[in-house]
């Protein structure tokens, strides 16, 4: 298409939205997946959304797995799969834990938390220290990390490059630091927390499609964002992603609404909501 043919189809898309007349994505997907990488405008998530949607990397096709989507490498996949580290991290936790040896009296809890080696977050190879630090910030909200350490991301963000040093590719906290326990309790956050925040929110396509329509020169004054999320949200229905060890996740909208992933750690089913009903417009409550 030629842009005004893409300015047309746009502005048609979301007239469609508004009336309710047409709620299938596909054709903005492919619309998306056509424009050349090299322009100027910066739509990540939209690009990868499309791939995953349209199932334009599938890999070479499995017996019997023809419904399952691989899903394309890029912010979401990183995302998801930093999901999936923390959960195999907690699965080799909880698989060494030997109740039997807490004290009389000790709580579960108490138990679990003295067996926490901290020891591990201050000497990191470089590949453990990046798989956490700094992307997997944006993981957690600022009202996370105020509630937890009375700090937004830009203080946290200070202390961990204040407090760690990096030499010949290992990452080393440094012992003159006054906040040595801060620090490795961030660390261990960024590595264990199942507390994260949605996948992908509202905000982000919201700023995404500003660009995007910005670019194109178009002015609707439609409420695109409300309207476009939610069927951003369901095109990942029976989306897999295949992580680093081998292991596969299924992504898939569950009876409530809700965007959630089954995870294999250690082999075992884990089901994590990523993205919740409560977050998606329209869809709250159904």
């Amino acid at each position: 298409m030629n842009r005004l043919e893409v300015i047309q189809f746009l502005t048609s898309f979301f007239e469609s939205l508004k009336t309710g007349e047409k709620k299938d994505i596909a054709p903005f997907q492919n619309l998306i997946l056509s424009l050349k990488q090299n322009l100027p405008l910066s739509i990540p998530l939209l690009r990868e959304l499309a791939h995953m949607s349209a199932n334009t990397d599938r890999a070479e096709a499995k017996p019997g797995a023809e419904n399952h989507r691989p899903a394309a490498e890029g912010i979401l996949k990183r995302r998801i799969d930093r999901r999936y580290a923390r959960l195999c991290r907690m699965q080799e936790e909880l698989a060494l834990l030997d109740f039997k040896k807490a004290a009389p009296g000790v709580s579960p809890e108490d138990f679990i938390f003295s067996r926490i080696d901290f020891s591990r977050y201050r000497e990191m190879k470089e590949k453990e220290f990046n798989d956490l630090y700094p992307e997997g910030l944006t993981d957690f909200s600022e009202v996370f990390f105020e509630k937890n350490f009375g700090l937004d991301k830009t203080g946290i963000q200070s202390m961990i490059e204040n407090g760690y040093k990096k030499d010949a590719g290992i990452y080393r906290i440094q012992n003159e630091s006054p906040s040595i326990l801060t620090i490795l309790s961030i660390m261990r956050t960024l590595d264990t927390s199942l507390e994260t925040s949605s996948l992908f929110t509202i905000d982000e396509i919201r700023i995404e499609l500003k660009d995007l329509l910005g670019f194109l020169g178009i002015n609707i004054s439609l409420p695109v964002t409300e309207l476009l999320y939610p069927l951003l949200v369901s095109s990942l229905d029976n989306v897999s992603i295949t992580h680093e060890d081998g292991m596969t996740t299924m992504l898939f909208i569950s009876d409530e609404g809700n965007l959630a992933g089954t995870f294999r750690p250690g082999n075992k089913p884990w089901t994590l909501i990523l993205i919740n009903v409560q977050d998606i417009p329209n869809r709250q409550g159904g």
